[in-house]
């Protein structure tokens, strides 16, 4: 396996961790309401996220490495905003 699959490899496996922990803080009924939202939130940014994790090619151009850190850029700057994310493949 290539050193940039690993990296992919391993931001995919941090982002199912978070994935899982928002989950579990969403569900949990002993949080508040604006606690149980911001982590269903969180949700919504990491499965974005993953999407983007899932549309990158080992091959990937220079240009097609800078959209899709464009991409994850702005989905972290974004964070927390009323515009859903929209992922599409390159």
């Amino acid at each position: 396996m290539h050193m940039f699959e690993r990296h992919i490899t391993s931001l995919r496996s941090q982002a199912l961790a978070v994935l899982v922990a928002n989950q579990v803080r969403a569900a949990d009924q002993s949080l508040g309401l604006s606690d149980r939202k911001l982590a269903t939130l969180n949700m919504d940014e990491v499965q974005a996220m993953l999407a983007i994790l899932d549309c990158i090619k080992p091959d990937l151009r220079p240009k097609e490495a800078r959209q899709i850190a464009a991409r994850i850029r702005a989905l972290l700057e974004g964070a927390h905003g009323c515009q859903p994310v929209r992922v599409a493949c390159l």
